[in-house]
């Protein structure tokens, strides 16, 4: 069999045309990923995909207006994020069928729909899946205050798990669970390895995974440096007041802080998107307002990241599990709609000013390249530059391969 006969016999089966063209394979190692999570359903009307000729019962009583990119229209409580469209990206026709919070929440943020007996590894989990050493202090995924329920390691060994904070930092008295040492630890890890001297048998598994635990956290607790990183306050007060001084704007800005250190991937989780009532009061009252929140520190942390240099090494997503109903409800708000939705990316390996799709004149419907949450997981990790090619095992040995068959990739999002 000649080259040209052999490309196209390969090419034939459904998992090779992908590969062939070009998909990439290697890991960098030097790229980390950041998850802003909109958690409750973000209305895609509201925020990135406005639709200003639209009736009033359809656009809603929050105006939209036309962004530094031509013919997308954001919110007018977005204007930072609208200014700077330019260098960012959007897909605004994800779909999904799943319009229920956790089955949406499964797909979006594993790429996979829920399975009954198999529950998948989110993106962190797979992509930090090798990063995790004894001799490093530092987590390879870092969940900021805490991990939604399918933003864990799934199948995978908890070891890929998310570092929990237990806590918002903005607010008073923010620190990270269990950080600080206690005057017992020495004495108590002493004992501990004393103990486990009179045991003369070879290391189990679960053994060796406990070790493993142990010390990275003697490390979290006894390394000065390491904890600092965790400290919004060491940063100068101009850089905090950009991002703000609330939870959002200290929780991006503790993102930056964590990759800047060494984490492979933060999931930061931002409650209360769930607006099924009184929509534009939700999104625009508070201390402060959720649209102005979202504003300014993703904003910020975008200018930051581009200031420092950490850009071209590091993917931002800002999603949700999906978007909110075309129609105003009779209480004022949305309520869920998983047909379509928008998330705005930027950063490693991401077209700059890039848009993917357009939904229909109601918001309703994708009607130009649907992108499904599959696809979507597939396309940031590839901008990642993780090993695509990978299968991954469960506990009972399962063979389970990072990209299916059926995921296509968005390459017009790509550099």
């Amino acid at each position: 069999m000649d080259r040209r006969n052999f490309l196209t016999t390969m090419g034939a089966l459904p998992f090779l045309p992908g590969l062939l063209a070009g998909a990439p394979l290697l890991q960098n190692t030097k790229r980390s990923l950041i998850v802003i999570w909109m958690d409750g359903g973000m209305s895609h009307i509201d925020t990135f995909d406005g639709k200003p000729e639209a009736p009033v019962n359809i656009r809603g009583d929050l105006v939209s207006s036309e962004s530094s990119l031509e013919g997308v229209f954001l919110s007018e409580h977005l204007p930072q994020l609208s200014e700077r469209m330019n260098k960012l990206s959007l897909i605004r026709s994800i779909t999904s069928p799943e319009g229920n919070h956790d089955r949406g929440s499964c797909y979006m943020l594993t790429g996979r729909r829920p399975n009954p007996v198999l529950q998948y590894p989110t993106f962190g989990s797979v992509f930090g899946q090798g990063a995790v050493k004894t001799d490093n202090p530092i987590p390879p995924y870092v969940a900021i205050p805490d991990a939604h329920y399918y933003a864990t390691q799934g199948f995978l060994p908890l070891a890929h798990g998310p570092f929990e904070l237990g806590g918002s930092p903005g607010v008073r008295g923010f620190k990270v669970r269990n950080l600080e040492p206690i005057p017992e630890m020495h004495q108590a890890v002493q004992f501990l390895n004393k103990v486990d001297q009179f045991d003369g048998k070879p290391r189990s598994d679960t053994e060796l995974a406990r070790d493993q635990f142990l010390n990275q956290a003697q490390y979290l607790s006894l390394d000065p440096e390491v904890r600092s990183m965790f400290d919004v306050t060491r940063e100068e007060e101009s850089v905090r007041q950009r991002y703000g001084r609330h939870v959002m704007g200290s929780s991006c800005l503790l993102a930056r802080r964590l990759v800047q250190g060494g984490v492979r991937t933060v999931f930061v989780r931002d409650k209360g998107w769930d607006h099924h009532r009184n929509i534009v009061n939700a999104m625009t009252y508070g201390f402060p307002p959720k649209l102005t929140a979202m504003d300014q520190a993703v904003s910020a942390l975008h200018e930051d990241l581009e200031r420092r240099g950490m850009l071209e090494n590091t993917v931002v997503m800002v999603a949700s599990e999906f978007g909110r109903t075309p129609r105003v409800n009779a209480s004022g708000g949305r309520d869920h709609w998983s047909r379509a939705s928008s998330v705005l990316l930027f950063g490693a390996g991401i077209r700059p000013g890039t848009v993917i799709g357009k939904t229909d004149a109601k918001g309703e419907t994708p009607i130009e390249d649907p992108v499904s949450p599959a696809d979507l997981f597939y396309t940031v990790l590839s901008a990642l530059g993780a090993n695509l090619g990978r299968t991954l095992r469960t506990a009972a040995g399962r063979p389970i391969p990072v990209i299916e068959p059926s995921m296509n990739l968005v390459r017009e999002l790509l550099v």
